[in-house]
């Protein structure tokens, strides 16, 4: 009889042991994430005034002063700042970057890692609003709430982007 007990009570330990480690093995376990190449970090430029802009990217190609007339009914002071060769442009109201576009000059992304590649961190509540083939939009787009809007539109070939729009305060617009 104790002999029947003690080969049972080393089974049922056995199980839990195996249990436990089973469990264990598979809540640790990390599912790889796939590394991809970053473009730029789009979220270090959302609200920057316009010195502080400067402070961190050096003296604009350009500085335009203009009228802008939003969708909204609206009409805004603005001022718009161009860099690398007029390939990336900053829009600016009421002495915020509100708008950070980029013009394609090459560059390939990822469309399942595009906002990573764009230093986004994901929000949960992360709407895909577009997605034609040739262009991506989402709104509500990161967990910092930084990013409104993210549109990317292809270039003539596959994968490459021909411009980027990324909307840090929606209300302009």
């Amino acid at each position: 009889m104790k002999g029947r007990l003690f080969i049972l009570l080393l089974f049922v330990m056995s199980m839990v042991a195996c249990t436990n480690t089973a469990v264990t093995s598979d809540s640790s376990e990390k599912v790889p994430e796939k590394k991809v190449e970053p473009i730029i970090d789009v979220v270090q430029f959302a609200h920057l005034t316009k010195s502080e802009l400067i402070s961190k990217l050096g003296d604009p190609e350009s500085t335009e002063d203009w009228v802008f007339d939003s969708a909204n009914g609206q009409k805004y002071n603005a001022v718009t700042l161009t860099y690398d060769d007029e390939l990336q442009e900053f829009m600016l109201i009421d002495d915020k970057v509100v708008r950070f576009t980029l013009y394609g000059s090459g560059q390939v992304y990822d469309k399942e890692h595009v906002l990573e590649q764009f230093g986004i961190d994901r929000s949960p509540n992360l709407t895909k609003v577009a997605d034609t083939g040739s262009a991506l939009r989402y709104q509500r787009v990161d967990k910092s709430m930084n990013v409104d809007d993210f549109w990317l539109i292809e270039g003539t070939e596959k994968g490459y982007i021909e411009t980027l729009k990324v909307t840090y305060d929606s209300r302009y617009f």
